[in-house]
């Protein structure tokens, strides 16, 4: 008799700064950069090379294999 269990499902991920991050389910761009830590007016956001205004990423939703990228704000005049 198999009392294994079963395999555990593939985590859905992202990528950030070259290393994979997990996503839980209806993970948002805000979410994600605070979990990590990441000060929401400290940083401009992309995902997939779109940028992402610090307004939208609360409703931005990331999905499996989404490439984030976070950079210094570009400011003057």
């Amino acid at each position: 008799m198999n009392h294994a269990l079963p395999p555990d499902p593939p985590r859905a991920t992202v990528t950030l700064g070259g290393e994979p991050h997990p996503l839980l389910p209806g993970d948002t761009l805000a979410a994600l950069l605070q979990r990590l830590g990441h000060a929401p007016e400290a940083v401009a956001t992309a995902v997939n090379g779109a940028f992402v205004a610090r307004a939208l990423r609360d409703s931005h939703v990331l999905r499996d294999g989404d490439q984030v990228h976070c950079f210094k704000p570009i400011v003057g005049g």
